[in-house]
């Protein structure tokens, strides 16, 4: 293995009908938008999917299954942003 390689994050987001997705670098694509004082909003929401599709996750065109993202992916923003206030993570 080599050392010098990039550390790839993997997450697995839980969705209201039970199916689980695993991500890559979510955690790093959050600390980012988190760094620059990003809301948890649409927008932000936004950015988080168009950054996990860029790392080369995949998800659907469908607007229902972005629509599911969208929700479960604001509850885990609004999650990592409460973990880091005051310097707790």
């Amino acid at each position: 293995m080599d050392p010098n390689a990039p550390t790839v994050s993997r997450r697995t987001l839980r969705f209201i009908d039970g199916t689980q997705v695993a991500v890559n670098n979510l955690h790093e694509i959050m600390s980012e938008l988190h760094s620059v004082g990003k809301k948890a909003d649409r927008e932000t929401v936004e950015e988080i999917i168009a950054g996990l599709e860029a790392m080369g996750n995949y998800i659907s065109n469908s607007e229902v299954i972005r629509r599911e993202y969208r929700s479960v992916l604001l509850t885990e923003y609004e999650e990592f942003i409460e973990s880091h206030k005051d310097g707790k993570a």
